[in-house]
């Protein structure tokens, strides 16, 4: 069965070069699927700590992330989002000050886990699971010490204790978080090798509508509430080892915002918490190694799926591949009918629905094969995938001159793709997939 939309990532320069260099403005396509958290309108809801605005997006169980210093809610993966919704009601929100969130009168790690419970409470979500990254796995930890009852499991990610022993980053790091040095930030976010996942999360972002840039005044208060915690003054950073609720902590191996050694003092002081450490990745790990991480986040609140026998494997797989052909056939066509008048975000969108489709096929294989006689071929083919999910997302997060090496890094990636894939179709008992040259010329 051939599988051209595989070779489509490889030949997309010769498709829309010419218009990422005139790709302007933030008019959104007409046609967008609903499917997808950044097509989810923004509200605003009375809390008892002031207005809070939110999303909510997917189905399931309450699922409540946290953002860290200085981002928004349009701060989170769209990706990443899109594919935690699949399992949950996923409700991402804007920290005091931010958007259209209420201002705080005093801003701390505790005053934002405040907020964030009367969030909580507004919206009925009981007792949600709840994820933070960064500053926002402090207001996490804080949130789990102050209103423990609304608290169900804690995914704690990048994150520091505020015991006053944590190993603070450089200031020349946290300034390129929130400076005008775009390359600085990169690598704060990524390793240096991982350029196209550094694309890939620009590309996914831009998604997204346009939202209001954080105040220099928020991201100050912001600055010295996350100071404190570090210092040890913050008294609910010195009780993180009450925390009862089951806890997972995650972060990148090479993470140059946070030290490892953050992440292992957390965990130690959590009686019976997990750490997962993320290899080749950093404070960006959870967008970079997206599928995984979802995964994990999945078995760990909701358990380890069983595995399918062979014979139902082989089924769903081969119903997962007729619908990501089809949605690459769909995307091809959406890229070729761009103008000169599209936007980079009519860009991203149409990446982000292919990119939607591929993560759930790998979603959905995870589940139904790990732990099962086809663990080690799934997860080699979904790890390879994963690459070539991120080089779809990568193609609006690229300039003209470097989406001429995005098309060489995705032919390279292609061939993994396709030896991962075809060592799990023999495993599966279904003959080998051969690739069609595919040849696509569009002049503006």
């Amino acid at each position: 069965m051939p599988r051209n939309w595989r070779s489509f990532t490889a030949i997309v320069s010769v498709t829309i070069m010419s218009t990422l260099s005139c790709a302007q403005g933030a008019d959104a396509s007409k046609n967008q699927s609903p499917a997808t958290v950044v097509n989810v309108p923004v509200k605003v809801i009375s809390t008892s700590e002031g207005d809070v605005a939110y999303r909510a997006f997917g189905n399931g169980p309450p699922l409540l992330l946290i953002m860290g210093y200085a981002g928004t809610m349009e701060t989170w993966d769209p990706h990443l989002i899109d594919q935690l919704g699949r399992d949950f009601r996923v409700i991402i929100f804007d920290n005091a000050g931010i958007g259209r969130s209420a201002v705080l009168r005093s801003v701390s790690i505790d005053s934002m886990a405040d907020q964030t419970s009367a969030l909580i409470t507004a919206l009925h979500l009981g007792s949600p699971d709840v994820l933070g990254w960064s500053m926002g796995s402090m207001i996490a930890q804080a949130l789990a010490i102050r209103h423990p009852d609304q608290v169900h499991r804690l995914v704690l990610c990048a994150t520091y204790p505020g015991t006053g022993g944590a190993i603070q980053p450089s200031r020349k790091d946290i300034a390129a978080l929130t400076g005008n040095d775009p390359a600085g930030a990169q690598v704060d976010l990524f390793p240096a090798d991982q350029d196209v996942a550094a694309a890939s999360f620009s590309g996914s972002l831009a998604a997204y509508p346009a939202s209001e840039p954080v105040s220099q005044s928020v991201i100050a208060h912001q600055a010295s509430a996350i100071v404190a915690w570090w210092d040890g003054k913050d008294a609910t950073g010195r009780r993180v080892h009450r925390i009862e609720a089951p806890t997972l902590v995650t972060d990148g191996a090479n993470d140059r915002l946070d030290s490892v050694a953050n992440d292992r003092d957390v965990a130690n002081q959590i009686s019976g918490s997990r750490l997962v450490l993320f290899p080749d990745a950093g404070h960006g790990f959870l967008f970079q190694e997206g599928v995984s991480f979802t995964y994990l986040v999945r078995t760990f609140l909701l358990g380890t799926p069983k595995p399918l026998n062979l014979k139902a494997l082989r089924k769903h797989y081969e119903g997962g591949l007729t619908q990501v052909t089809s949605a690459g056939k769909v995307w091809l066509s959406k890229l070729k009918a761009l103008t000169k008048k599209s936007t980079l975000r009519d860009i991203a969108n149409i990446d982000l629905s292919l990119s939607d489709a591929l993560g759930s096929f790998d979603q959905n294989l995870l589940t139904w094969g790990a732990g099962g006689p086809l663990n080690s071929a799934t997860h080699a083919f979904v790890n390879a995938e994963e690459v070539g999910v991120n080089d779809v997302l990568a193609i609006g997060g690229q300039s003209d001159p470097s989406i001429k090496n995005l098309a060489k890094t995705s032919a390279r990636q292609d061939r993994i793709i396709e030896k991962t894939e075809n060592a799990l179709r023999r495993d599966l008992g279904l003959p080998p997939l051969t690739e069609t040259a595919t040849t696509t010329t569009t002049t503006y």
